[in-house]
Formats: structure tokens, C-alpha cells, sequence
């Protein structure tokens, strides 16, 4: 079994003073415990980076990137790079659900990467994958 993480999940568990903390550590805790491969893509991180560099400063940004980097070499997270292909399926994915919705493209990468891995859920606060049809752990708070 593998679960998806979405950039909230990642910001809200670096950042005590985000509303979905105490979620984002209890959802992480489980996936260690449970040894549950865990996957994201370079988009995804992208985001990340920038929001903690925002929310929580420059030493959390790079701590995070550092704990990362650790567990990409333990081979408990998997990063996806978000190839050419991925992007023009995901632009399809984008004009097609976003004339009622509003679903990033990083949203929309992040939809055909799991699908094409074949996850069934994503690690995020986002109502927007719910949307997509995968199963959120926690759940939107």
C-alpha cells in the first residue's frame, strides 16, 4: 500500500501553528508505523518549499528539504518527477473538471501521477482530491 502526499499534509506537519497540525503528525506517525511507501511529486515539493519559506521561514524550508533528502535515501518516500507527458495529461485533466471546478495544475499533475501509480489515497487537506475521487487520510479538517 501507498499514499499520496499533498503539499498540505507536508506544510501542516512542519508548521505548528497551521489548524491541520496535530492531523498532519497523526497521519505521518500512522505512515511510519504502518511502513507505508509514501508519494509525492517534484511539483508537489515545489510547493512546499515555497509555502513553508512563506509561513514558517527560510531554517524550516531547509530542514525540511534535508528531512526529505533522508527519507528519500531510506526509500520511505518516493518522488515522482513530473515528466512532459504527465503535464500534457494533466492539462487535459485541467480544462476537462475546471469549468465547474478549481483544481490547481500542481492539483491536476498530482491526479494523473496517482492514478498512473494506481493510489487509491492522498495524504491532504485538499477537498480537492476528495473531488478527484481518492480517499483523504485525515480528511479535510
Amino acid at each position: 500500500m501507498a499514499t499520496f502526499v499533498d503539499t498540505t499534509a507536508w506544510a501542516a506537519v512542519k508548521n505548528r501553528k497551521d489548524r491541520n497540525y496535530l492531523a498532519a503528525v497523526e497521519v505521518f506517525t500512522d505512515l511510519a508505523e504502518r511502513r507505508e511507501r509514501v508519494v509525492t511529486t517534484d511539483f508537489v515539493l515545489d510547493e512546499t518549499y515555497t509555502l513553508l519559506l512563506y509561513e514558517v521561514g527560510y531554517p524550516t524550508a531547509v530542514q525540511f528539504k534535508r528531512d526529505l533528502d533522508a527519507m528519500i535515501r531510506k526509500e520511505t518516500v518516493t518522488v515522482v518527477q513530473v515528466t512532459p507527458e504527465v503535464q500534457v495529461e494533466a492539462w487535459a485533466v485541467f480544462e476537462r473538471f475546471n469549468r465547474d471546478k478549481l483544481w490547481s495544475f500542481t492539483d491536476c499533475t498530482s491526479y494523473v501521477v496517482m492514478r498512473r501509480e494506481g493510489l487509491a489515497q492522498a495524504a491532504s487537506f485538499d477537498e480537492d482530491f476528495a473531488q478527484m475521487g481518492f480517499v483523504l487520510r485525515p480528511g479535510v479538517a
